[in-house]
């Protein structure tokens, strides 16, 4: 099993002790807020990624994203000790239910195409037919069980969102908001400037913003690691099938924040 689940569960015992320990009926503790954000964060940066990638696409994590959504905000605020408490037990409590849900279907392989990707490939076809066909190469590439490289795939994947973000965000709309100031070194506004310009014209709340924000930043992590291995790995064949795992986990981002775009189930 994924043990980025593992991890996850580990953390959210110790976070529990570490509320446990906070003597007011309130959470005014800084650095036990901060550990609320870091382990809500990593779930939808890592956690849920490997568990969909691992093949659990179809699993049903709404139980889980509430609760972690919920530890997000709670991060942000003087909250309840006693909600906090009861929040990580419905976590800890909704991610062994996916575990059994994929221990169950006895998963030997992991299916890259599942009815999310199906329902993203139908609506990238009208929005934006350049993203759908990166789209769909990635996918036939994920297909293929020997590679000599990932790197390409990875990079289909990317320009995909890539191609969605700029047809529905283009840069001049972005740059007329209000504030709107260019991240450093950049020469126009990234992906993550054009999410949350997309978001919020819906009328997302912050929080609500932080998945896809935080998933694009594992794509463009694992992207740019890929990248640059070619210079730090002497043997590359021993590392492609790492490689593989980490395209998969870029999937599992760019689907996630592809559905929250064209406001998909995933």
């Amino acid at each position: 099993m994924s043990s980025a689940l593992a991890e996850c569960l580990a953390d959210l015992d110790r976070l529990k002790k570490e509320v446990r320990s906070t003597k007011t009926e309130q959470i005014f503790s800084k650095e036990v807020q901060g550990l609320l954000h870091t382990v809500a964060s990593t779930y939808f940066a890592r956690t849920k990624p490997d568990l969909v990638a691992f093949g659990g696409a179809s699993v049903d994590f709404t139980e889980a994203d509430d609760a972690f959504r919920q530890l997000l905000v709670a991060s942000r605020r003087n909250g309840s000790k006693a909600k906090c408490l009861r929040t990580l037990a419905v976590a800890r409590s909704a991610l062994l239910k996916v575990e059994q849900s994929l221990v169950a279907r006895d998963i030997e392989g992991r299916p890259q195409t599942s009815d999310a990707d199906m329902r993203i490939l139908e609506s990238l076809a009208d929005v934006c037919p350049a993203s759908a066909a990166s789209y769909q190469q990635a996918l036939s590439d994920l297909s293929e069980h020997q590679r000599a490289s990932w790197r390409g795939t990875a990079t289909e994947l990317r320009e995909s969102l890539r191609e969605l973000l700029d047809t529905l965000a283009p840069d001049a709309e972005v740059q007329a908001v209000q504030g709107f100031k260019l991240e450093p070194d950049a020469k126009r506004p990234t992906m993550k400037q054009k999410a949350r310009f997309i978001l919020r014209n819906r009328g997302r709340a912050s929080g609500q913003l932080e998945v896809p924000e935080t998933a694009i930043d594992g794509v463009e992590n694992v992207i740019g690691g890929l990248v640059r291995s070619v210079y730090t790995r002497s043997a590359v064949s021993t590392h492609v099938v790492t490689n593989k795992d980490e395209v998969l986990r870029v999937l599992a981002w760019v689907r996630l924040v592809m559905c929250e775009l064209l406001e998909l189930p995933l």
